[in-house]
């Protein structure tokens, strides 16, 4: 694994198909001297936040719904026995729900000079009411200089990532909360909840009280 990581182009990002091969890849890149993620970022699978946090840089990885999937499988079982018929039954897809993000895939590796403090004000911003112009008066380039090096470097214009980036967090808060929408909402720096849902739902498919339902399995379970 270790000449096959330094024969790489860097940088470069790898998807480990679960955690422990993340956390091999961390220790491999420790013994060869690759530096973690400014040439190679890692994103791990189910988040075992023990094997995640033992690898150094701690692990970013990809959370699945497993507590809505043991419970379909547990409801097939019963629908299985009940029925006691050689059939055709459907499988049970265990699917993802957010990306935690920790050290192995830091953000802020950006080797541009200019986008690399932009990205570190936004993160730092993020939860109030940030803007554009906000970031703008924080970098000395044109706002058309700074819109073609940040896309460039992450794939969005500023305003698309400054508010990807809230609904991610958004998100993640209507998972590990048990607050109210407009709770939530005030806290990710949502200055109102008249154009939140239409923004949710263009990033995530769903409006945050079905997104919220969805992967609660309390909120499914009377």
């Amino acid at each position: 694994m270790s000449e096959w990581l330094t024969s790489l182009p860097k940088p470069i990002a790898l998807l480990a198909c679960d955690d422990n091969l993340g956390q091999q890849i961390t220790e491999a890149c420790k013994l060869t001297g690759i530096r973690i993620p400014e040439q190679l970022a890692v994103l791990g699978v189910d988040n075992d936040e023990m094997i995640c946090n033992i690898s150094n840089p701690a692990l970013s990885s990809i959370g699945l719904d497993v507590v809505k999937a043991g419970y379909d499988a547990a409801t097939l079982m019963d629908k299985m026995i009940k029925q006691k018929k050689k059939k055709r039954w459907p499988d049970i897809v265990v699917k993802p729900t957010q990306i935690i993000t920790r050290q192995s895939t830091d953000i802020y590796a950006a080797n541009d000079p200019y986008v690399l403090p932009a990205l570190k004000y936004i993160h730092e911003n993020i939860n109030q009411n940030l803007r554009v112009t906000d970031v703008l008066k924080q970098i000395p380039l044109s706002r058309r200089a700074l819109e073609t090096r940040f896309q460039k470097i992450t794939g969005y214009p500023l305003y698309k990532y400054i508010y990807h980036l809230r609904v991610e967090k958004f998100s993640r808060l209507l998972l590990e909360t048990d607050k109210n929408i407009f709770e939530v909402a005030m806290e990710t720096g949502f200055d109102s909840t008249k154009n939140l849902s239409r923004l949710f739902k263009e990033v995530k498919g769903c409006t945050p009280v079905e997104f919220r339902k969805k992967h609660l399995i309390r909120n499914q379970i009377s």
